[in-house]
């Protein structure tokens, strides 16, 4: 695999590592492998994923200044603005130590709570276009067959994951911006891990 010999020297950085895709999207793929007894998954960013997002956030902003010079309503919507937020989010995903330092960030803010568990850094594996991360294992917060058999109270999960949501808003100002059931995992004992912090949002104090 090109970047992975290119950032780490190739699969040897690792212990063991499966060259068989666990997960694929548009920006990389995620891979599991293990350092020493310790089981992770490594996410490798493709070889053309800056340059290819690169073009189509140009066209993008292209077509936001064209609509915004002929229509009153791209105008009012700021599409300009929003493309532009937009880019400066996709871009940030792009840099996997962005990723690794807003996790590190989300494990110190719940490094009290025991029912929240955020996956660790293995930052000797990390780079910009490799990221290195603990392997969790749970049921995924939106299968209720599982959930049930598992003996999970539900009403209960619910209230955890809300309360989890408005720390990272109300409190700690720095909230996970993809909340989707695919990155909630729930353990056995009720306990939540998160995964996947490439977007996330930041709430400052008013200027």
């Amino acid at each position: 695999m090109q970047t992975l010999a290119e950032e780490l020297g190739g699969a040897g950085a690792f212990d063991r590592f499966d060259g068989r895709p666990l997960a694929s999207a548009s920006i990389g793929q995620v891979h599991t492998a293990r350092i020493g007894d310790d089981e992770v998954v490594v996410k490798v960013r493709r070889p053309a994923a800056v340059e290819t997002v690169s073009r189509d956030l140009e066209i993008l902003q292209s077509l936001a200044a064209t609509a915004s010079r002929h229509s009153e309503l791209a105008r009012g919507y700021d599409l300009v603005g929003i493309v532009q937020d937009f880019s400066r989010t996709l871009r940030a995903e792009l840099d996997y130590l962005t990723e690794a330092a807003n996790a590190e960030r989300f494990a110190r803010s719940f490094a009290g709570d025991p029912q929240v568990h955020i996956p660790v850094v293995y930052r000797t594996t990390t780079t910009p276009r490799v990221l290195t991360l603990e392997r969790v294992h749970g049921m995924k917060i939106d299968d209720l067959q599982a959930l049930d058999a598992a003996g999970i109270d539900r009403r209960e999960l619910a209230v955890r994951a809300t309360g989890v949501l408005c720390q990272m808003v109300f409190e700690d100002g720095l909230f996970h911006a993809d909340p989707h059931p695919g990155n909630f995992f729930v353990a056995p004992d009720g306990s939540l891990a998160v995964i996947d912090f490439g977007m996330v949002g930041e709430l400052t104090e008013p200027s």
